[in-house]
Order: structure tokens, then C-alpha cells, then sequence
């Protein structure tokens, strides 16, 4: 037995545990108990639970800005009421004037109308680019057959192994920039424990704790994952390569 046909038969062990354990649960979701949304008990639903939401919500992205505003609007409204003169209030009055009279150029309407579709146009941009892992499945079941018998389970054993390979990338690019996913997976230890790498495996990658743009090596899967299909087109279990 080749080295390529021991990493994949230890593979499918790792993956037949993970199947027959779906009971047990990990100390990282022990640890990540939902916790009530007082907001939903308050408020209720609609948009009143909307509105009175703290977490994810306009109120905790804007408050120090809004605080800002209402401290300066309450510091010139002060300031207008008992420090200035008539004469002062008078020349501020045709200031503001002038100010109300310029900014009738160009609706305040339109510019906020192509500042959301700008936003909303990036974000859907950045959704339609995240890499769904259900395709390359797709496409490695009809890619990847081998006849029936030992060949056959060899196959299913490398499908398994390149998504489990393209899972791991996905995660360790990912849990860089999503919180949730970083408190799922806070350390390479919790991925060995839930099966999607293994131990010596982990070695090789890293901890993977560098908060450097280029410090993470999430790449590193997706390198094993064509070597194991290059080795299966040269061992015959790719027949008709596109």
C-alpha cells in the first residue's frame, strides 16, 4: 500500500468516527449557548424588536457619532440663546439662510438614493463571490468513479478527502475575518477534535494565529487537495478528465 492510499484510509477512519459520534458534542459548542435576546422578550417582532436591538444593530455602529451631533447641536443651541447678541443672532439667522439656500442645489434625496445602491451593490458583489463547496462536490462525484469494489470505496475516499481539504481552506481563510467563526474555531486544536484535519496535518499548516494579511496558510489544503486528485487521475480513478 502506497503512502497516498494510507492518508486516505486514515481518512476515512477519521470520517466514519465523526459519523458514528453525531451525539457528542464539543467543549467550543458546549461553550457557545444561545442566550436569550432580551430585545425579542421586551419587544416582541417587527420592527419594533428592531429598533430596540443592541447587537448587530445602527444604534451600536452610530452611537458615537450621534452622540457627537447632539452634544455640538445642544453646544450651539446654548451658545445662540444666552451668549449672542440680537445683532449676533440676526447674522447667524442669514447664515443659516444661506447655508438652507445652497444646499437646495442638489437633493439630499438623490445622493443618499446612489450612496445605498453603491453599498448594496459591493455587498451583494462580495456574497455572489464566496465560494460554495456543494459544486465541487457535485462535479467530484461525476469525476471521481472507480469500478465497483475496493476502487469504488478508494473513490469515495478521495471525494471526501479533496472536500474535507476544501472545507479546511474555507475556514482558515474565513474565521480571519468572521467573528462567529473564529469563536467556533479559536485554535487549530478544535478542528482536530471536530475531525476536519488531522493532528500531524495541523503540524504542517501551523497555529495560524499571525494577524498578518499574508501570515495565514490557508492555502496549504488546497495544494494537498490537487496532489490527491493528480495521484487518483494517474491511479485510474479519473477517467474522463474535463
Amino acid at each position: 500500500m502506497t503512502k497516498c492510499d494510507k492518508t486516505l484510509f486514515q481518512s476515512l477512519k477519521i470520517l466514519l468516527k465523526v459519523t458514528k459520534m453525531p451525539d457528542q458534542k464539543t467543549t467550543s459548542e458546549k461553550k457557545l449557548v444561545k442566550k436569550p435576546n432580551y430585545a425579542d422578550i421586551l419587544c416582541g417582532m417587527g420592527e419594533s424588536r428592531v429598533m430596540f436591538r443592541w447587537r448587530s444593530s445602527l444604534w451600536k455602529l452610530l452611537w458615537q457619532e450621534l452622540l457627537a451631533y447632539t452634544a455640538t447641536f445642544i453646544l450651539i443651541s446654548m451658545v445662540y440663546r444666552y451668549t449672542l447678541t440680537m445683532e449676533q443672532q440676526v447674522q447667524l439667522e442669514k447664515l443659516i439662510r444661506w447655508c438652507r439656500h445652497q444646499s437646495t442645489g442638489l437633493p439630499i434625496t438623490f445622493l443618499l438614493g446612489f450612496y445605498v445602491s453603491l453599498v448594496v451593490k459591493r455587498w451583494w458583489e462580495q456574497y455572489c463571490k464566496l465560494p460554495w463547496p456543494d459544486t465541487v462536490a457535485i462535479y467530484l462525484k461525476g469525476l471521481v468513479v472507480g469500478q465497483p469494489g475496493k476502487q469504488r470505496v478508494m473513490a469515495r475516499v478521495i471525494r471526501r478527502t479533496v472536500i474535507r481539504y476544501c472545507l479546511l481552506a474555507y475556514i482558515l481563510c474565513i474565521r480571519r475575518l468572521s467573528s462567529r467563526l473564529k469563536k467556533r474555531f479559536p485554535n487549530m486544536f478544535e478542528l482536530v477534535k471536530t475531525g476536519i484535519v488531522r493532528s500531524d496535518e495541523a503540524m504542517r499548516i501551523g497555529n495560524e494565529e499571525s494577524t498578518e494579511m499574508y501570515g495565514s496558510r490557508w492555502w496549504i489544503p488546497l495544494k494537498w487537495a490537487i496532489e490527491v486528485l493528480t495521484r487518483a487521475k494517474k491511479d485510474g480513478y479519473i477517467t474522463s478528465a474535463p
